[in-house]
């Protein structure tokens, strides 16, 4: 692979993190307040919409930005820029109808979804609130994996920002102003989902103006090959997308029976009532909006890996392939590990700091996010892996391995939530779990594909050593602080120092090289700043 490649590579990434690391900014200050001024029963509405989302974003997107990416990427590798603007306007019109008809069928049967999934019809506006959503969605995947395939990461970067931005500002003040005029949790989650749903109409209003200025500069070969035709280009759409569709959905769904076996265990096999299991589900929901926030470095690795990776193996070029796969891989450690280590032993001061005005919610909160925590280095490795599958072309392998350790979580959680003395910490059991099924079969196929793949657990040893180290010293400075100051000052004191000495310690292990620090924005400084040669 070339330099300019791994700089590209490295420069997406950097500007893709960059962009998810101010929207999961902006989704915990969306979140803080929604938890402190909504109850715990409010936000078990606002997560059980959320779960019926899921379901049909997927249906409506989850193929989407995979396939066009990776055909326009293939398309750009072999110099045919035609074909790969007429892949986007194919996809453009039959996605596009697959996200109306989901946003229609949400909204239609909100009612029956909400009861589904609670055993009762409070959630209805929340889930009909974000019903439009799934048709906006689908839009900006189409116009994202455009962007992607042709290895500009922008559109997507700013598209996000703004969208997050819109939510949270429109999604808390009509999320406050329902709850004052109602006094209604079920109505104030609306309102907070309202925003979310506005918020996505606008990032597709500017990621469709940005499509077409950007068209207008686009400069074709005038030997170009012909390009292919609308039913040859939607067979192969159909060929590379639907798989992911297909078994998306049926993950999805099964993450929909998974929360209602939950419900259902939880009041009729371990006895808790009808208001308390809404409220561990909030605790739970929460814990896990805490458990991906090391996805705004790990996502973009992986929507950067998948066309590189295509790119490369299109032109069969085995060096780089080994490039481009190792990197993602050591990247994706280098993230994984450092966050698994932190938010398992900060998992009580976290909640703490995060719920700051309701510490019996964040109390329940901790446990959940300690168990789930060290999942975090798996459920990583299995978003980059599943995008270094696709981009081989084996699209249904990831997602028939995701489906196998569904179904094992979903056994987990009917055995364990219905005990009294686990009650909800079972699905928090069942969610390690699962992860780590998935990343196993994940990490037997991609060896099975790419044998010049380097060894995950090799890679692991620098990165965890690296991590200790963090965590021995920070720890402790965080004990010393709580002494003499608030802890919720002493926690902030002590992840910074974690950071610090994470970095300082990944230098002395060698975890990380001067070769991949030089190929991000302003390397060589950052090179010289940590001292490597």
């Amino acid at each position: 692979m070339s330099e300019q490649k791994g700089q590209s590579f490295l420069k997406g990434t950097a500007i893709l993190t960059a962009a998810t690391f101010i929207v999961k900014l902006i989704n915990i200050f969306f979140s803080i307040p929604l938890a402190n001024f909504l109850d715990d029963e409010g936000m078990g509405h606002f997560n059980t919409a959320y779960d019926i989302f899921i379901f049909f974003s997927v249906l409506a997107s989850s193929g989407t930005p995979v396939a066009i990416s990776r055909m326009v990427s293939v398309a750009y590798a072999q110099g045919r820029k035609r074909q790969a603007d007429k892949i986007f306007r194919v996809a453009f019109v039959l996605f596009s109808c697959i996200g109306l008809l989901g946003s229609i069928v949400m909204a239609a049967f909100s009612r029956q979804f909400a009861i589904m999934m609670n055993q009762n019809d409070r959630s209805m506006y929340a889930i009909a609130a974000l019903a439009p959503m799934s048709f906006f969605m689908t839009l900006s995947s189409c116009l994202r994996g455009y962007f992607q395939g042709r290895s500009n990461m922008t559109p997507t970067a700013v598209s996000q920002v703004l969208e997050s931005f819109i939510k949270l500002f429109v999604g808390i003040a009509l999320a406050l102003y329902l709850m004052k005029t109602t006094g209604l949790p079920e109505l104030g989650a609306a309102g907070a989902i309202l925003g979310v749903s506005i918020g996505s109409f606008f990032a597709v209003l500017y990621i469709l103006i940005y499509y077409f200025r950007k068209k207008r500069q686009i400069e074709y070969a005038p030997d170009e090959p012909a390009v292919s035709s609308t039913k040859s280009i939607l067979r192969d759409i159909l060929t590379f997308a639907v798989p992911v569709i297909v078994g998306s959905t049926f993950l999805s769904a099964l993450d929909i029976v998974d929360s209602a076996v939950m419900m259902h265990r939880l009041q009729n096999a371990a006895g808790i009532s009808e208001n308390a299991a809404i409220a561990m589900k909030g605790w739970l929901g929460m814990a896990r909006k805490y458990f991906d926030l090391p996805n705004a470095v790990i996502v973009p690795i992986s929507t950067s890996v998948l066309p590189m990776l295509a790119g490369v193996i299109a032109k069969r070029d085995r060096d780089g392939t080994r490039s481009v796969s190792t990197l993602g891989l050591r990247m994706t450690l280098m993230v994984a590990i450092p966050a698994a280590v932190g938010l398992c032993v900060f998992s009580r001061p976290i909640c703490d700091l995060l719920l700051f005005s309701k510490p019996d919610f964040a109390a329940n909160t901790a446990p959940l996010l300690m168990i789930m925590a060290p999942a975090v280095v798996m459920a990583s490795l299995v978003y980059t892996t599943n995008s270094m599958i696709q981009a081989v072309g084996k699209v249904h392998v990831p997602v028939i391995n995701m489906i196998v350790g569904t179904v094992v979580r979903i056994g987990v959680v009917y055995v364990l939530c219905g005990i009294p003395k686990i009650n909800v910490l079972g699905s928090a059991i069942g969610t390690f779990i699962s992860y780590f099924i998935m990343i196993a079969l994940n990490l037997f196929a991609l060896h099975r594909m790419l044998p010049e793949m380097p060894g995950v657990l090799r890679m692991s040893v620098r990165p965890l050593l690296a991590a200790l180290i963090m965590a021995a010293v920070s720890l402790p400075v965080y004990w010393l602080l709580v002494q003499v100051i608030s802890g919720k000052i002493a926690v902030i004191v002590a992840i910074v120092a974690a950071v610090v000495v994470y970095v300082v310690a990944a230098v002395l292990t060698k975890a990380i090289t001067r070769e991949e620090i030089v190929h991000l924005p302003k390397g060589e400084k950052i090179a010289a700043l940590l001292r490597l040669k």
